[in-house]
Order: C-alpha cells, then structure tokens, then sequence
C-alpha cells in the first residue's frame, strides 16, 4: 500500500480515502505536474496503437480533468486511464472542501431536489447514502454535460456531499467519466470508492492505493 499526502486550506478534519491500485494520484502542484501526466498519457495511448490524432484527444481530455481539479483548489484527485479494445476508458475521483451559504441544509436542499430525464438525455437523481463511520451523506448522481476549459463533455458524474463535524465546511467527493455507456458500472465503481472515505483527526488529507 502507498501513501501520498495532498495538502489544502486547514479545517478541523482531514480525511483518508483508497482507491484501485491501478489508479494514480494525480500531483495538482503546478503546470508542470500536469505536463508530466499528460506525457505519460499520451505515451501510453501510442504504445497501444492508438493513431496520433487518437491519442491527441484521449490526453486532452485527461489534461482538462487535471487542470479542473487544479484550478478548482480540490484537495486530493486520482483517475484511471484504460485502454480496451473497444476504445479508452477515463476516470477520475476529486475531493473538496467547501463552504456552503451560510443559510440552509445542505443535506434537506439536496434531497429536496428532483430532475427528471431530459429530451437531451441528461438526468440527474438526488439522494442520501450511508458511509460506515461516518453516518448519513449527500448523494447526487447522473449524467450531466460537464464544462473542462470552455469544453463541454457529457459524463456520468456522482458527488457525494459530506458534512464536516465541529465545521460549517462540507467535504465533496466527485467521480466523474465520459464514457456515458459504462454509466452504471462506473457509478458502483464511484460508490465504492466514496465508501472508504474516513475523516481523521488531523488536518492532513491523505489518499492510500489499495493494494
């Protein structure tokens, strides 16, 4: 097992989170880490015979989901890139730390909302889910066209809303992917991962491979 340790604004918790063991942390420090990963996308995507203008548009797409999560101020980011015979599947996981407005439930406000399948084929369902430790959490799940640097994909996408305790904050976990199709599978993979979430007593944010 290894551990990597991401570093945010301080709140009274931290949090401790696994994901797959073929998934990478991705390093939010800079541009230059971002570069770094986008190289060795783009490396991998031609070593599995992908045509350049092929691999172009795989590595674009994973360099918008990191710098999202860069500019965004999130406190730990992970994905998977995959290669499958039937083309590349991308995914990613974002932790944030954020302020509500100071007025209202955030839980009541999400559970209260409903958005029903769209002519376009965007829904969107609202709900709670129970972590062990921690109790109830904040759930919304569906498929949403995201905008990354003025591009708008569709994806299937899941935040998990955690309230912070002995703080207004709230901690939100997002698994998001493009790759629509696989939406159902993708969301139990989103599930599990959100469901090891742990809040620590430390202000350190640490995310740990499963191994």
């Amino acid at each position: 097992m290894t551990d990597s340790t991401s570093t945010a604004a301080p709140t009274p918790t931290g949090f401790r989170l696994r994901t797959p063991e073929d998934w990478v942390d991705f390093s939010l420090a800079d541009e230059a880490s971002e570069n770094r990963i986008a190289h060795d996308v783009w490396s991998r995507a031609r070593e599995a015979g992908l045509t350049e203008s092929q691999a172009g548009a795989f590595t674009e797409s994973v360099r918008r989901s990191v710098r999202h999560a860069r500019r965004s101020g999130a406190a730990h980011a992970a994905g998977t890139f995959q290669l499958y015979e039937d083309g590349p599947l991308t995914a990613t996981v974002l932790v944030s730390v954020v302020t509500p407005p100071a007025t209202g439930d955030v839980l009541g406000a999400l559970t209260s909302v409903r958005q029903p399948a769209r002519p376009d084929g965007t829904w969107r369902r609202v709900g709670t889910a129970q972590i062990n430790g921690i109790g109830t959490v904040g759930r919304v799940h569906g498929i949403q066209d995201v905008t990354l640097d003025e591009a708008t994909i569709r994806s299937a996408v899941m935040h998990t809303v955690v309230p912070l305790p002995g703080s207004a904050d709230v901690l939100v976990v997002t698994g998001s992917s493009p790759n629509v199709a696989e939406a159902d599978e993708l969301f139990e993979l989103f599930d599990t991962i959100t469901a090891t979430l742990e809040l620590t007593a430390t202000p350190d944010r640490a995310a740990t491979g499963q191994s």
